[in-house]
């Protein structure tokens, strides 16, 4: 048998489902095998560890407990604090205001500064463009 195959074989072995010959085969490589054995050690311990796990059962009313504990510490526990009617309401409004005048500010400075290169008149040209579409199309056939 190859290492390989016997550490393939470990979980089989440690809860003991393996054939009589596979057994044998097993036990006589981990005699001779150095790595394989320590490798089996360490599995048989984790084993164990995963065995004992399983045996543990949780404690079915453990959150009722702490609902209680929690609800027994009551409104005057140093944990609860009262909020402050500035940090309920007035706050968001003063957020509000300080932002929608932050924007109007900004809209009105953007509307006052005009470069000098803006400032000349509108070309000709630009006084038409529009013009195609207040026209009928039937102003341009030939009827």
């Amino acid at each position: 048998m190859n290492c390989q195959l016997c550490q393939k074989e470990f979980d089989a072995y440690l809860d003991g489902k393996l054939s009589a010959s596979t057994r044998i085969q097993v036990e006589s490589h981990l005699k001779t095998c150095e790595s394989c054995y320590q490798s089996y050690l360490g599995a048989k311990v984790a084993y164990k560890v995963i065995a004992e796990e399983r045996k543990l059962e949780s404690n079915p009313f453990l959150s009722t407990r702490v609902m209680a504990g929690i609800e027994a510490m009551g409104p005057n526990h140093e944990s609860y604090r009262r909020v402050p009617i500035y940090e309920k309401a007035i706050k968001p409004v003063l957020i509000t205001i300080s932002l929608a005048t932050a924007l109007f500010i900004g809209v009105v400075i953007g509307n006052i500064y005009k470069p000098a290169a803006q400032t000349k008149g509108v070309p000709v040209e630009m006084a038409y463009i529009n013009d195609g579409e207040l026209e009928s199309v039937a102003l341009f056939s030939n009827n």
